[in-house]
């Protein structure tokens, strides 16, 4: 086959640090060289200049983007990791709890409570009760989950146990994540770190610039506190609301209705907005994206089609979607937001699909907890509830003294609330994913739910969504 100018050229660029990988991207706006040519001519002290000028003087902020660092983070607690994590445009790698028995000894200590005896003693006695239910729920796992069938589906018995107990993990339990980010990201990162209320925030802020400053030294200005995150603690929690948090532990904006629920269900999942034109919007945009037609036009040829006709085109364009694929961005054209209601080992899964918006509340003790299947099956449910009934008298006098930090003794059985906003396309990945039989319990009725809730209101949209639904049977909570 004839081939007419310069062939094609694939490579990566090797062993450039990262300020000099990014002018080497960033200049071939203005550079006729190739790649390689570019980054032979460049050394830092001329990649500094660069950033100097274009990055820092002139605001060209993308090129930053190009500088990528992979930093790995160690030992910092599960609530501060769902800080951190709270960076839409990275990729994290987090340790599991279901893989990895948890230490007892490695838990985080606010300086709030260094010499608060009752902080360690509930941070104690739920490991020790975390230590002795794993031993009984390992060998019900073994016999219920160990059958060949069982394990070809990737269900494992051992992760199966630590699912059964990890509600008894206090927050406070240390983790380590591996974080891949670029430095534009990471520079914003610092400041909502250096900005937050708790002080293992601040610290982990100051030690990501130390660590990563001899990679990035140019690109890390500017990462100084905000005034504006500042009043805002917890990544949006405003001064006028704080007042209102700050009251009397058990009445943290808890109401009657989220008790009632949450005695008869670990999970609750509303819809609380959407566009009731959502599947026609989906289909102008079809239209607009194949036919050549301004918007106009698509708009008023889908009002000209029924229901049906509606139905068979949005079945089209999802027809032939493989099992690992998204569908095409024309899905992106309408959006749903849900108030849900879980306990916070599901919401470190669930928090990941960065794709979404999440504003969440603070972790307290008033919306009850959540008992796995698992754990009530294998007579292990009692010794936990009496343990977490224990620990949520501890968490309201450690509140007492200071709110936020008492967030690192609510263990991760206690249920969070939070709005997520998503479109019908991350919608799709999300309840599909999440549903699967291999997840915990938690998550994939949140997943059942959020597939229900667009269902009812966008029957085909909703319908076309494939979930994993095997039947799981629903078991009180901890009021």
């Amino acid at each position: 086959m004839a081939e007419s100018g310069d062939p094609l050229r694939v490579y990566t660029l090797r062993g450039l640090p990262p300020e000099v990988a990014a002018v080497t991207f960033a200049k071939t706006s203005r550079s006729p060289e190739s790649f390689d040519e570019i980054a032979r001519e460049l050394t830092e002290a001329d990649s500094s200049r660069f950033h100097e000028k274009w990055v820092i003087g002139y605001g060209h902020s993308s090129v930053a983007e190009h500088a990528v660092l992979s930093i790995a983070v160690e030992n910092v607690s599960i609530l501060g990791a769902k800080v951190l994590e709270d960076n839409r445009l990275s990729s994290f790698t987090e340790k599991s709890t279901r893989y990895q028995v948890m230490d007892p000894a490695n838990y985080y200590t606010p300086p709030a409570f260094e010499g608060v005896g009752a902080y360690h003693a509930v941070v104690s006695a739920l490991y020790d009760t975390y230590a002795e239910l794993l031993e009984l729920v390992r060998p019900f796992c073994e016999r219920k989950y160990g059958a060949p069938e069982h394990r070809a589906a990737g269900l494992n018995p051992a992760g199966k146990a630590c699912d059964a107990v990890r509600g008894l993990l206090p927050s406070a339990a240390k983790t380590n994540l591996g974080w891949t980010v670029n430095a534009r990201s990471l520079r914003h990162a610092i400041v909502k770190l250096r900005s937050h209320p708790l002080v293992e925030m601040r610290e982990l802020g100051d030690a990501l610039e130390e660590a990563c400053g001899e990679a990035v030294p140019t690109l890390l200005r500017h990462t100084e506190t905000s005034s504006y995150l500042s009043d805002r603690p917890g990544g949006g929690v405003g001064a006028a609301a704080r007042r209102r948090v700050g009251g009397p532990p058990g009445e943290s904006g808890a109401t009657s209705g989220d008790r009632g629920q949450a005695a008869v269900s670990g999970s609750v999942v509303r819809l609380v907005s959407h566009d009731p034109r959502g599947e026609r919007r989906v289909a102008e945009t079809i239209l607009f994206g194949a036919d050549g037609c301004s918007h106009d036009e698509a708009r008023e040829r889908v009002e000209a089609m029924s229901d049906e006709e509606i139905g068979v085109l949005l079945k089209g364009a999802l027809d032939g979607i493989g099992g690992h694929e998204a569908p095409v961005r024309e899905f992106e054209s309408t959006a749903y937001v849900f108030e849900i209601t879980c306990d916070f080992g599901a919401y470190r899964d669930v928090q990941r699909h960065r794709m979404t918006s999440q504003i969440a509340q603070p972790l307290t003790c008033d919306l009850g907890y959540s008992t796995p299947d698992d754990a009530v099956e294998s007579g292990a449910a009692y010794a936990m509830r009496v343990q977490l009934d224990r620990a949520r008298e501890a968490w309201r006098d450690l509140a007492s003294i200071d709110l936020f930090s008492a967030q690192y003794a609510v263990p991760l059985a206690f249920r969070k609330r939070f709005l997520m906003q998503m479109n019908y396309r991350e919608a799709y990945v999300f309840a599909r994913l999440r549903s699967k039989v291999q997840g915990h319990e938690s998550y994939r009725r949140i997943a059942w739910s959020v597939k229900d809730e667009i269902e009812r209101v966008h029957p085909t949209l909703g319908g076309a969504i494939p979930v994993d639904r095997e039947p799981v049977a629903e078991r009180p909570v901890g009021g």
